[in-house]
C-alpha cells in the first residue's frame, strides 16, 4: 500500500485482431492493414460505457485496457516474460464520446500507431498510451498524490459513492436498489483498509473498473 499516492481506474478489455482483407475496417477502407478492436457492451443502450464516461468526468484517470496480442503464444510469452503491461493499450475515456443507441460500437487502433478511432462515427482521436510508457504517466500524475490515510480513503469512498448515486438516478430503479447493500456503509465507523476495500467492491460491481493507487511508499 502506497503512503503517498492518486487513483487510477481500469476497465480491461478484450481485442480482436483483424487482419483479412474482409475484416469491416479493411474492406471499407479506413484501414489499409491489420488493426485491433475492441466492442463495447451494447446493453441497455450501451449503459456500462456511459457509467464509465460519467466516472471520468470526476475522475480523469480512468481509462480502457485493452491487449495487444496477436496469439495465444504472444500471450503466453508476454505472461512468461512479466511484460503483459507493456503490450497493452491505455485509452482515456474521458476522450471517448458518448453513446446513446443500443447499436453496436467500436474502438479500433492499429499496432505502435498512438491514435484510434470511436465507431459507429468513426472519430479518431490522437491521445492514448502504450502500456511501456505508464511509468510516465504515473509520474505526470505527481500533482496529484495525497498522503494515504484515514481521511484519504473516507474521502474516496465518498466522491465514490456520489458518482454512482448520480450514476444510478439516471437508469431504472432496480439499479439503484441492486447498488444499496454496497452503499449502505459508515467510512467513519470502519478502518481505513475495510474502507478501501468497500469503495473498491463498488466500482467493480456498479461500474466495472478496478481501483488502482499509484504512488509511492517514501
Amino acid at each position: 500500500m502506497p503512503t503517498n499516492a492518486t487513483d487510477f481506474y481500469y476497465q480491461f478489455k478484450l481485442t480482436d485482431y483483424l487482419s483479412r482483407s474482409n475484416a469491416s475496417f479493411i474492406a471499407d477502407g479506413t484501414y489499409a492493414t491489420p488493426y485491433y478492436r475492441l466492442a463495447f457492451h451494447r446493453k441497455d443502450n450501451n449503459r456500462q460505457h456511459q457509467r464509465l464516461r460519467d466516472h471520468a468526468a470526476a475522475n480523469p484517470h480512468t481509462y480502457y485496457v485493452a491487449p495487444e496480442f496477436n496469439s495465444a503464444d504472444d500471450f503466453h510469452a508476454a505472461f512468461l516474460g512479466q511484460h503483459l503491461t507493456g503490450q497493452s493499450r491505455i485509452i482515456p475515456v474521458a476522450d471517448c464520446d458518448d453513446i446513446n443507441d443500443g447499436d453496436q460500437h467500436y474502438i479500433t487502433f492499429q499496432p505502435n500507431q498512438v491514435g484510434w478511432i470511436q465507431h459507429s462515427k468513426k472519430k479518431r482521436h490522437e491521445r492514448s498510451f502504450f502500456g511501456r510508457d505508464m511509468g510516465k504517466v504515473y509520474h505526470e500524475s505527481h500533482k496529484d498524490w495525497k498522503h494515504v490515510n484515514k481521511a484519504y480513503a473516507t474521502g474516496l469512498f465518498d466522491k465514490t459513492a456520489e458518482v454512482v448515486r448520480s450514476v444510478l438516478r439516471k437508469e431504472e430503479p432496480k439499479a439503484m436498489a441492486a447498488a444499496l447493500p454496497l452503499l449502505d456503509f459508515n467510512p467513519n465507523e470502519a478502518e481505513q483498509r475495510e474502507v478501501l476495500i468497500r469503495t473498491s467492491q463498488i466500482l467493480a460491481v456498479v461500474l466495472g473498473v478496478t481501483l488502482i493507487l499509484v504512488g509511492t511508499n517514501e
